[in-house]
């Protein structure tokens, strides 16, 4: 093993919007994270990096309503998730599907890398 090896990377203690707590989602520069615990005294969490968790995406892109498929890309728009490729940043995967125009809560994978 590396002489400067930390840690497998997998959760870890980042700063986080104040007040956040345990289950949400954010970005967190290009990372896409969800808190394993609330925000501490200091606006810092645990954070998972990787993994599959039950979020509400939105059916929609910059031009309107747009379903997601199984597969496709999840984009961080705003304070929502949906299929915004123009305004949005990749956050992950779908897993399940939303119709156009549907909000539901699916299965999102987190980007790796």
């Amino acid at each position: 093993m590396a002489i400067n090896y930390v840690q497998p990377g997998n959760s870890i203690k980042l700063p986080v919007t104040s007040g956040a707590k345990s289950g949400a989602w954010e970005m967190i520069g290009d990372l896409a994270v969800v808190l394993n615990g609330d925000a501490d005294n200091n606006d810092n969490a645990q954070c998972n990096l990787i993994g599959v968790y039950s979020l509400e995406v939105i059916g929609a892109d910059n031009a309107g309503d747009a379903a997601i498929s199984a597969g496709g890309k999840v984009y961080v728009d705003g304070t929502v998730l949906n299929a915004d490729d123009t305004d949005g940043l990749h956050f992950g995967h779908a897993l399940d599907t939303v119709n156009a125009g549907e909000t539901k809560e699916i299965r999102v994978r987190l980007k790796q890398g």
